[in-house]
């Protein structure tokens, strides 16, 4: 194996990688933020509220993430929604995540005593105060492994992208195996960078963990 083509095109795979990690980043900032007013509503125990979000969570969680791409980038167009390569996996690697968070999320909710409920209520903390100061926090640090577990998932969906035309790192990757004819030089180099992304994602979760246990203690 000849490692110095792969240094050579060093640069394509570094602009791959970022596209990579710009489309996780959007994944994991978006999906949470989105599935938290979720969680609450699946639990909301208002039928109005917690039904629809349940076939959401159902439908997402169901449906595999290639076929949400192929939905989004294929068959919106013949509802008259046409996105970029881009948009289209953005929105459908959200879609993908969304379920899982939801359900993350709710797990931490209900896993929090409900003798916390009671006792902010009992000071006097408002519904909005005490989500955000006493029960928030408590879910977060139960979900956070979850959610970490699901992020390592969400990257290497990513790859799928390369499908719908979007240059990240699986597609230059594959591209310069089929201009150079290398393909374990550049597979090997594609895997040791997803390797070191994924270990970024564990080292921040382990982090992520340390920080809430100390600020529970």
């Amino acid at each position: 194996m000849n490692f110095a083509i792969v240094f050579e095109n060093w640069q394509i795979l570094a602009r791959g990688a970022l596209t990579t990690v710009l489309l996780m980043l959007v994944v994991a900032t978006v999906a949470p933020l989105l599935s938290i007013p979720l969680a609450l509503a699946r639990d909301s125990g208002i039928r109005a509220l917690a039904w629809p979000v349940a076939a959401l969570s159902w439908f997402t969680r169901a449906v595999p993430t290639l076929v949400l791409l192929f939905f989004c980038y294929y068959g919106l167009p013949v509802f008259g929604i046409y996105l970029d390569p881009i948009p289209s996996a953005l929105l459908a690697l959200v879609l993908s995540a969304l379920g899982y968070n939801t359900e993350f999320f709710r797990a931490g909710f209900r896993a929090v005593p409900r003798g916390q409920y009671e006792a902010g209520r009992a000071l006097g903390l408002r519904p909005v105060p005490l989500y955000l100061k006493v029960i928030f926090p408590q879910a977060l640090r139960i979900a956070v492994p979850s959610l970490f577990s699901n992020f390592t998932l969400n990257l290497k969906g990513t790859a799928l992208a390369s499908l719908v035309s979007v240059s990240e790192l699986a597609s230059e990757a594959q591209g310069l195996l089929s201009a150079t004819y290398r393909p374990m030089e550049f597979l090997l180099a594609a895997g040791v960078i997803y390797l070191a992304l994924n270990s970024i994602i564990i080292g921040l979760q382990k982090l992520a963990e340390k920080r809430l246990s100390k600020g529970m203690a």
